[in-house]
């Protein structure tokens, strides 16, 4: 198509063959200009579009004066590219200030929300009712008090050290204080995940407790058979739990779970099916214990082992352990939770006795279903006697070893 050369220098156009523009065929700008000793054209657009000779005219110049300064642009691709950039940059300014507006409208509820509305329901699907109620106990008791009220971005870790005091001036254990902590740790790791907090973690400036919080008490054999005449007595169901779990270290949970499908006297094993550690295992029965559970009546492989007075599924100890636990006067006088007997125990005691009885560690792990020998050791330490016993030995074999004095050859 034919171009029409305007008066201004280097501004043309060409006609539109159809498409009017007010009266007149809509003109199509394009401007020719030299850059760097080389002449290029390029096209404006059209005069729908608002483009003139005078405008064009600008343009040329504008080109010029860049290339004459050596300042911005001197092509008029590189100026749309310029505008584009410009754009998108102010779209990206737009966008940060829109999150950043987003991310401080989120800020800004109080932890006790963020709690309840929001974590708490998150980690309901990933973790038992029972740790579940344990956190809500931790919030609403000791943090929600110091805390609950604030937004996360106004928590610090100072405030992390207001609810340990009150933690510890109300007695509370070390291990319960951190396990508090725990929880206030994982709200903010919830919120920066779900991003509902931008900000630290406050948590991360304050220095974890170390205590030892392994068990130090089990039965000894007159305890032990005082409390199992004494269950058996007072009641024949709690009395058979507390064998499966003295005789094979069976937590609570996992008693409670068991079915006759998963009991085979016949080997003596347990299948141990979803348990705390997401795994599938075995149990070994000692004859004690089959010869027990070959006392029960069976019943239907599908149908629990131990049941609570509904026929349903057992969900904690009988409050009657606790009354017999009370009457036999195993935990009187004792303030240290470590000393203090549990339901617990019993697996504890199994584990002791495995040792003492020669089992190495490593077996004592795979029988007691832990992932780390870090979480036996909490439950396989030695009897204080026993470890005397060693030192006495080593002692005896100290005073007796006889010197063989070296015999040269005769001469």
């Amino acid at each position: 198509m034919k171009r029409i050369k305007t008066k201004v220098q280097g501004v043309r156009y060409r006609e539109h063959e159809t498409r009017k523009h007010g009266l007149q065929p809509d003109k199509y700008f394009t401007i020719r200009y030299r850059v760097d000793g080389k002449e290029k054209e390029e096209g404006l657009g059209w005069a729908s579009e608002g483009w003139t000779v005078a405008r064009a005219a600008d343009t040329i110049a504008e080109l010029k004066r860049n290339a004459r300064t050596g300042e911005g642009v001197t092509t008029l691709s590189g100026k749309r590219k310029a505008a584009v950039a410009a754009e998108q940059a102010e779209i990206d300014r737009i966008k940060i200030e829109h999150e950043s507006s987003e991310i401080e409208a989120k800020e800004a509820v109080h932890l006790s929300v963020i709690f309840n509305e929001y974590y708490i329901i998150y980690t309901s699907e990933h973790k038992k009712q029972r740790t579940i109620e344990s956190e809500k106990h931790l919030f609403k008791n000791w943090i929600s008090p110091v805390i609950g009220n604030k937004p996360l971005k106004d928590i610090s870790s100072f405030d992390c050290e207001r609810i340990k005091k009150a933690m510890r001036i109300e007695g509370k254990s070390d291990r319960t204080i951190e396990y508090a902590l725990a929880v206030l740790r994982q709200i903010f790791t919830y919120a920066r995940k779900f991003k509902k907090y931008a900000g630290s973690n406050p948590l991360d400036d304050v220095v974890k407790l170390k205590y030892d919080n392994r068990k130090q008490r089990f039965l000894t054999a007159s305890e032990r058979d005082l409390l199992m005449e004494t269950l058996k007595q007072r009641n024949i169901q709690l009395y058979h739990i507390a064998m499966v779990s003295l005789h094979s270290g069976l937590r609570a949970g996992e008693i409670f779970a068991l079915t006759w499908a998963d009991i085979d006297i016949e080997n003596g094993l347990l299948l141990l099916k979803d348990t705390k550690n997401s795994e599938t295992r075995y149990a070994f029965m000692t004859d004690e214990l089959k010869r027990e559970l070959s006392s029960m009546t069976p019943g239907k492989p599908s149908e629990l082992l131990f049941k609570n007075k509904d026929g349903d599924k057992i969900k904690s100890i009988s409050s009657t352990w606790d009354r017999i636990i009370n009457d036999l006067g195993f935990n009187d006088h004792i303030i240290d939770r470590r000393q203090r007997f549990t339901f617990h125990s019993l697996r504890h005691s199994f584990a002791s006795n495995c040792v003492e009885s020669g089992v190495d560690l490593y077996k004592v792990q795979l029988l007691l279903g832990h992932k780390t020998s870090r979480m036996t050791m909490r439950y396989s330490h030695m009897r204080a006697d026993s470890l005397r016993a060693a030192v006495l030995q080593m002692e005896r074999g100290q005073q007796t070893a006889e010197v063989i004095p070296m015999i040269g050859r005769a001469g």
